[in-house]
């Protein structure tokens, strides 16, 4: 192109509206180098123009806002309880599954009564009969996110929250050990949630 071609663009880009394209290609800085001078040229003398690529500057911005929420420590916590939950939901319901006959007629002492266990491997969860005949629930997973998370483990008239801790760096765990005078004769009478 020669000197001639360019003053003749020039001159033209003062006359001729920016397209959408032109403008967004401009604030994208897409364009090149002669699109960037010839763009210049007219924004410099249009104020039309220059309040469109304005707006579509600020309409960018809006839309960068509300598309990436920020993530902060207390809404990551939030969605891991909440996906910590949904786990707890699968695992009351393989409770609730087993526990609508009576199931423990014929354990034994330190017989495991029932298991759970994630597809995924993300949360595990078994009782224990123990000698006493109390129950004991265990809660694990290797989910290290879950660290701290409160459990309501209600089992009839027994009640009581557990708070997953940290082992090690293999993952969370907690137990509920439910004496025997206040394990329920109904075992479906139970509700587990994340608090």
């Amino acid at each position: 192109m020669d000197t001639q071609d360019i003053e003749q663009l020039l001159k033209n880009a003062k006359y001729a509206h920016l397209s959408e394209a032109t403008l967004l290609s401009y604030r994208d800085s897409q364009l090149d180098e002669i699109g960037v001078v010839l763009a210049d040229a007219h924004l410099n003398l249009c104020l039309v123009c220059d309040r469109r690529l304005d707006f579509l500057r600020e309409e960018a911005a809006v839309l960068t806002m509300t598309a990436e929420p920020e993530i902060t420590a207390g809404n990551y916590f939030h969605t891991e309880m909440q996906r910590l939950a949904s786990y707890i939901d699968d695992l009351l319901n393989a409770w609730m599954v087993l526990f609508r006959q009576p199931a423990m007629k014929g354990a034994g002492d330190g017989d495991e009564v029932w298991r759970y266990e994630s597809e995924d491997g993300l949360l595990s969860a078994w009782a224990i009969l123990e000698s006493d005949a109390s129950l004991t629930v265990h809660f694990s997973s290797p989910e290290l996110a879950w660290e701290g998370a409160r459990i309501r483990f209600r089992l009839g008239p027994f009640s009581k929250e557990v708070t997953l801790q940290r082992e090690g760096d293999s993952g969370v765990a907690a137990k509920i050990k439910i004496p025997r005078r206040q394990r329920a004769r109904k075992m479906s009478d139970i509700s587990i949630e994340v608090v």
